[in-house]
């Protein structure tokens, strides 16, 4: 089986012949290759190298191109403020959350901003690895969109005070997702990172989530997915009604937030839902030894032997991860997945 076939055995509840391995590593990656952040997306070519150099040295299943959680913010006029040794902070200028505001937006060009940085890298590296890699590409779904154009509280508090105008700025926010999602899965990407932080229960309701964020987010899934492309929602999720609300609106995997015992989610989602995770990126793979790593990794894999899961970290590892730790989540999985995997006839 080649890995989009394993991949896509996760998503159906099956055993992968081999089990996918991931990591939230984009900072690390940057640090890795010796280069700032501000470096690291400083061009499609410099993003590409990086990324074949830490796929090269511990053998990710993917290339995890999500960038900045501003790329395309930027291009409605969001403030931004540029990045060094960090991920690029997310927006120093909101917009006006008023009516005059959201009328005057128009869904910009996919190529317009900064967009063309991370399609080039994705056609790049789709040329470079083929289909042995799963390129991911990165889209706001709409709810955290909308609260990353106009700011978190104005949002929050529009969803109460003004929730005709909340609804409208949605209904924007889907259409800009569907449009940036599309764009980046015809440059080459297998699959799109969903990204819906501000939609997780630590923030909102079930009610809420619900209310305002399912559906939009259900639709903008559909769109990748009629288009061919693979979708991971990641809401660092780490409650089970949360995960229950966030698989009906049908990601292919739904990743889980590294607050949140694997194990219990598995039991809880198994046959339902394909899920990802969940190696603390923090107490692990930045504080951890590399035996701790090890041991953890291969407790998680083995809860994994029943299928339908991808490993990866819980959320992004930082520049200060250790390699030695790296280096055994990424060995550790291989080596007990040849353990507790299925076997070649």
């Amino acid at each position: 089986m080649s890995l989009l076939d394993d991949i896509k055995a996760v998503r159906d509840l099956s055993v992968p012949a081999k089990l996918p391995v991931f990591c939230l590593s984009q900072e690390f990656d940057a640090k890795y290759s010796d280069l700032t952040y501000r470096e690291y997306i400083s061009s499609p070519q410099t993003i590409i190298d990086a990324q074949l150099s830490v796929m090269d040295a511990f053998g990710w299943d993917w290339a995890w191109l999500h960038l900045d959680d501003t790329l395309e913010f930027e291009a409605l006029g969001v403030g931004v403020a540029e990045g060094g040794e960090n991920v690029v902070p997310c927006t120093a200028g909101y917009l006006p959350f008023d009516r005059a505001t959201l009328r005057s937006l128009r869904v910009p060009d996919p190529r317009s901003a900064r967009m063309p940085l991370l399609l080039d890298a994705a056609a790049g590296l789709r040329s470079e690895v083929g289909d042995n890699k799963c390129i991911t590409g990165r889209v706001a779904a709409p709810f955290s969109a909308v609260t990353l154009i106009f700011g978190m509280e104005p949002a929050f508090l529009a969803m109460v005070d003004h929730p005709d105008l909340f609804t409208d700025a949605l209904a924007f926010a889907e259409e800009q997702a569907i449009s940036w999602g599309l764009a980046q899965i015809e440059a080459g990407c297998h699959a799109i990172w969903l990204g819906d932080c501000n939609a997780s229960l630590h923030l909102i309701s079930p009610d809420h989530y619900r209310r305002w964020a399912l559906e939009p987010c259900r639709r903008v899934t559909e769109a990748f997915q009629e288009a061919g492309g693979l979708v991971f929602l990641h809401n660092s999720e780490e409650t089970l009604r949360g995960l229950r609300l966030q698989s009906e609106t049908g990601p292919d995997v739904l990743s889980v937030g590294p607050g949140l015992e694997i194990s219990k989610a598995i039991d809880a989602l198994y046959g339902k839902q394909a899920i990802m995770g969940n190696v603390d990126p923090i107490a692990m793979l930045t504080d951890g030894s590399a035996s701790e790593v090890a041991a953890e990794t291969g407790r998680q894999v083995r809860l994994m032997a029943r299928g339908g899961c991808i490993l990866n970290s819980g959320e992004c590892v930082p520049r200060e991860a250790k390699r030695a730790n790296m280096h055994a989540m990424a060995d550790t999985a291989r080596q007990i997945w040849e353990i507790v995997g299925p076997r070649e006839e």
